[in-house]
């Protein structure tokens, strides 16, 4: 039987999240907490008790310069006891239905493993390709750029989503955020012991990996800021060598999985979901 969450549900999803991801218990209390809600979420119950469940998330896709809603399928789990019985099947089919019924035009998610392209395209769910790079604004810096005016997490944030939905506004084809989809980024990224720099300039979302600086996310206003961005993020770890996964250099946001559910919506295939999503 398929039903929509239900508090009473919530102990045992919370039980099956950890089995089937193994997250610390704080990021599960905070996710459920956050980001679960019950008439976003789709439950399979087996003798009225979850045996598997995944959460529609809203979010705002642009394609040029329009804007649709589409819901983003988090959450993906089936307990053990449960699985290769056609439970996910049966939930991704009713969420086709609820999705259109709320009026989400496209629906989008991020296989974990590679395997798991071939199971979504069964549900047509065609692989995003990144976006084609758009030319970087072309609007002066705001203030003349400092060596010192990029703030670590520890500085003050305010502000710090409208610089990063600008920038992400900018992208041809891009899933945009808003203020509290931002937050719920900037937790899961700050408890990963990552650094924010941020300013008016740019935003750069960083993190230390064995030996390397790893700078996950990265946009900036023109040349000069990135390459005052990277001498602050080299400063501040004391170390050389960073590596730059996304960037306007090369947009390549993590590869996902996009359905259209309105078949009068254009076919998108190219999708930068953001790599902070991962």
């Amino acid at each position: 039987m398929i039903s929509f969450g239900e508090d009473k549900y919530i102990p045992a999803l919370k039980e099956m999240w950890k089995l089937c991801f193994q997250d610390e218990d704080a990021f599960i209390d905070f996710y459920f907490n956050e980001i679960y809600k019950n008439d976003e979420t789709l439950v399979y119950l087996e003798n009225g008790k979850p045996a598997a469940a995944f959460q529609m998330i809203p979010y705002s896709l642009k394609n040029g310069t329009e804007i649709f809603q589409a819901g983003y399928i988090s959450g993906v789990m089936t307990h053990p006891d449960f699985r290769r019985k056609g439970l996910m099947k049966k939930l991704l089919f009713a969420s086709f239905d609820i999705m259109r019924e709320r009026g989400f035009d496209y629906t989008f998610l991020i296989p974990q493993e590679e395997w798991l392209f071939g199971f979504y395209e069964k549900f047509g769910y065609k692989a995003t390709e990144s976006p084609h790079p758009q030319p970087l604004s072309k609007e002066p810096p705001l203030t003349p750029p400092k060596e010192g005016n990029c703030s670590p997490p520890l500085g003050e944030l305010e502000g710090a989503y409208q610089i990063y939905h600008h920038f992400l506004s900018k992208i041809f084809q891009v899933v945009l955020k808003t203020e509290t989809q931002f937050k719920q980024i900037l937790y899961d990224f700050f408890n990963e012991d990552g650094v924010l720099f941020v300013n008016e300039q740019g935003i750069a979302f960083t993190f230390k990996k064995e030996n390397q600086i790893v700078v996950k996310e990265f946009f900036y206003r023109n040349r000069k800021v990135k390459d005052v961005f990277l001498k602050v993020i080299r400063d501040y770890y004391s170390q050389e060598a960073v590596v730059i996964l996304s960037s306007f250099d090369k947009l390549t946001g993590t590869e996902g999985m996009i359905k259209r559910l309105n078949d009068e919506r254009p076919e998108i295939s190219a999708l930068y979901i953001s790599m902070m999503m991962d």
